[in-house]
């Protein structure tokens, strides 16, 4: 397991301070002494930071791993194909992620690796099982990426496992 800073300090961990700002205040309304009050009120951060901690880590976790994991695939593609003499500028990745209910989790990203040309157009993507039939075909129109972006496109689910793929781009004259 990879640890992200995203796992301990997010947004969803103000739920803790909140919880514990009313925590402190229940205190101070009960007439409890300082001594009870400052260390119930340390002890309630604590608790309410690791209840909020263990899923905010668990969600993140595997998000940021998968992000991780297709963005070095992008990177992978890209000099597979400038080594084999390709001068192709936008690269396409798809992944399967298997998922606890039996779907595969279909993430498709793209790459602009020019140095100073935005691409601007659609990238169409056909994903094909073991047999080569057809699992998925998209069209994604209107993908803009900056020189030197990758992101995210589409995420999708198949009950039907992913063997290959193949992507067609076409630019947008300016």
């Amino acid at each position: 397991m990879k640890l992200y800073p995203e796992m301990f300090f997010s947004v969803w961990h103000l739920a803790a301070l909140i919880l514990t700002l009313i925590a402190f205040i229940a205190l101070i309304i009960g007439g409890y002494d300082r001594r009870t009050i400052l260390k119930s009120t340390g002890s309630s951060l604590l608790i309410f930071y690791c209840i909020v901690t263990i899923p905010v880590g668990l969600i993140t976790q595997e998000n940021l791993h998968r992000e991780e994991k297709m963005l070095g695939a992008l990177d992978q593609k890209y000099e597979k194909a400038k080594s084999a003499g390709s001068e192709e500028k936008v690269i396409v990745h798809v992944g399967a992620f298997a998922d606890e209910d039996d779907d595969n989790a279909l993430l498709v990203y793209a790459g602009n690796y020019h140095e100073a040309q935005p691409f601007t157009g659609s990238i169409s993507v056909t994903v094909y099982d073991q047999n080569d039939e057809e699992v998925f075909t998209e069209t994604y129109r209107d993908i803009s990426l900056q020189p030197g972006e990758k992101r995210k496109i589409d995420s999708t689910f198949t009950s039907r496992p992913m063997d290959t793929y193949t992507y067609i781009f076409e630019a947008q004259p300016r």
